[in-house]
């Protein structure tokens, strides 16, 4: 039995983007994928996205919980105490990550939430699939992805705990409230030694920050006392359940037809943080400007806490664009797997004295699963779809047929194989996608919306002050396009230079013209706030509810094209002093 979940063979690549670029070479694929010619390929579940300024719904995100400055406190408190424990359990990364506030943007949240294919677990853009993985769960917050399952039972010897948690309950049961809420719960152990302080500390992380409730659950008492002997838990696949659970539940919701309903309301109770960080992690454009780098020893999360959102931002055009340019990042982080793997002498070798809890926590990020979750929730995972996130190479993916028999044991199936063909993936060349594959998703696409896809500009870059590793790369075509303008006008006659500078001239009074005329459209129904109580206008600035002779895309471009207009005057300007002298007027 082949238990490998990478297969290598000679195979036609082409650029993602654009099908080009072909090349005849060694590819290394995710399983399962489409074998041959003669197998039934899959129909792709493409849908139209639906225009959200039109519903009337209220979402209210229930596990999105600030942290308290008192929580921040009992982390310092306890922190010296429990630190080598936290790192033994997996959660010293996730528990730090958890101080950290991130400001949420709703309409980014329902962007990405109107792409989103509950079929596949997948985002499903124009350019391709992209997803929330694994790997996103660990690296963004911390949790860990090896360990025991959430519902692991306890040991008769662990009971004690488990009564004294109960019994600390009952006690706010008994109160005048009638309920353990949060704050008081945690108050009162920072305050009062306790035998259970570290159980009670991780039960409120666990209900307020990883599996977010109202009150203090009793159903995280057994996986906090777990923790807190430094038992290893699988939190990442249980967080990314509920994530997937409610992300399925919100694009429900927005893609059915419901215009006419009034005051609808929906409350997720995902951690849904992590949908938002995902995004700033992988579309340079949507990422607010940091105002330092935090610890390399911390989660993701923590460079983003307290960073205010940008504004004015075209989301519609930043998503369905950002297939050119880099303008999604399929490998965004530069430590992700820890297994620096390298070639010396024909021997492949690996500095990380953890190598083995490294690459099993890797594969299982690699290998289609279900992923268990609390409760009844369970949730399909699919990574062969976006088999670029990990490095590996795309092929056209197959259908999956789940057993009906415990889904943590196909999780935690051992892995049986592990050949140098992944550690040579792991150095090797950016991955692309397989040249059948780039003609069924483009079949796939223009099947379903014809000639209506939204044509990108290639250059769209970044957003302009940012500063990144990938800035330069991305705006280097950009600025070849101008020099290359530049050089044009200064091998031009006279003539030819006095007629562009009254093309200029002309071209930037009608742009300006153009943009004050149409930058004031307001959109319909976005003014009632019976019907809508949450931000859910589209950035575009668009009214849906009128026929639009210039869409806002179109006037995207036009203040593109202002911006490059205004710098070609500046160098003709130049140029046309340096050829005629101080008598000439500048432009």
């Amino acid at each position: 039995m082949d238990d490998t979940i990478i297969e290598s063979r000679q195979e036609l690549m082409v650029s993602p983007s654009s099908g080009g670029n072909k090349t005849l070479r060694t590819a290394h694929f995710l399983k399962p994928f489409i074998k041959d010619s003669q197998q039934q390929i899959p129909h792709f579940p493409i849908f139209s996205q639906t225009t959200t300024t039109k519903l009337p719904l209220q979402v209210t995100y229930n596990g999105w919980r600030p942290p308290h400055e008192e929580w921040k406190k009992w982390v310092r408190k306890l922190e010296p105490k429990f630190e080598s424990l936290w790192i033994k359990a997996g959660i010293y990364h996730a528990i730090k990550a958890s101080t950290y506030e991130i400001k949420r943007d709703d309409d980014l949240i329902l962007e990405l939430a109107n792409r989103w294919c509950s079929k596949t677990n997948t985002f499903v853009f124009n350019w391709g699939e992209a997803t929330i993985t694994l790997e996103d769960t660990k690296v963004c917050f911390g949790y860990s992805v090896l360990g025991c399952s959430v519902s692991t039972p306890l040991l008769n010897s662990e009971k004690e705990a488990e009564e004294a948690l109960i019994e600390a309950r009952r006690m706010f049961n008994s109160s005048r409230a009638r309920k353990v809420t949060q704050r008081p719960w945690m108050m009162f152990f920072m305050e009062n030694e306790s035998k259970v302080e570290h159980e009670a500390f991780l039960v409120f992380w666990l209900s307020r920050f990883v599996f977010p409730f109202e009150t203090i659950s009793k159903s995280v008492f057994p996986i906090a006392i777990h923790l807190a002997h430094g038992d290893k838990i699988a939190l990442a696949p249980a967080v990314l359940a509920s994530v997937y659970r409610d992300l399925s539940l919100l694009s429900g919701i927005i893609n059915k037809n419901v215009t006419s309903l009034k005051n609808l309301r929906v409350t997720l109770w995902a951690p849904f943080q992590l949908v938002q960080i995902w995004a700033f992690e992988r579309f340079p454009s949507l990422m607010p400007p940091y105002p330092y780098s935090k610890g390399h020893d911390l989660p993701k999360v923590a460079r983003w806490g307290e960073v205010k959102m940008m504004k004015d931002i075209n989301l519609k055009k930043v998503l369905d664009c950002a297939g050119l340019k880099n303008g999604f990042l399929w490998q965004p982080y530069e430590n992700s797997p820890c297994i620096e793997v390298y070639n010396g002498k024909d021997k492949w070798k690996c500095d990380n004295p953890c190598l083995d809890e490294e690459l099993l926590s890797f594969v299982r990020c690699l290998r289609v699963c279900e992923l268990v979750g609390m409760g009844s929730c369970k949730e399909k995972y699919f990574p062969h779809r976006v088999a670029m996130q990990f490095g590996m190479d795309q092929d056209i993916p197959d259908m999956v047929d789940f057993c009906k028999t415990d889904p943590w044991l196909s999780y935690t199936k051992p892995m049986a194989i592990v050949d140098i063909k992944l550690c040579f993936q792991l150095c090797s060349s950016t991955p692309g996608v397989s040249s059948r594959y780039y003609d069924w998703w483009k079949q796939s696409k223009s099947g379903e919306e014809g000639e209506d896809l939204i044509k990108c500009e290639e250059s769209y870059g970044p957003t302009p002050g940012f500063s990144f590793k990938f800035e330069r790369r991305q705006m280097v075509d950009l600025d070849k396009e101008d020099d290359l303008l530049v050089c044009e006008l200064s091998s031009c006659s006279d003539d030819e230079l006095e007629v562009v500078g009254n093309l200029n001239a002309s071209s930037s009074h009608q742009f300006g013209d153009f943009i004050s005329t149409n930058s004031g459209d307001e959109i319909a129904g976005c003014n009632d706030e019976n019907e809508i109580k949450s931000p859910f206008c589209d950035r575009n600035s668009v009214n849906d509810t009128k026929e639009e002779s210039v869409s806002s895309f179109t006037l995207d471009m036009a203040l593109d094209l202002e911006n490059r207009i205004q710098k070609l005057e500046k160098v003709f300007g130049k140029l046309k002093e340096e050829r005629f002298g101080s008598r000439v007027e500048s432009v």
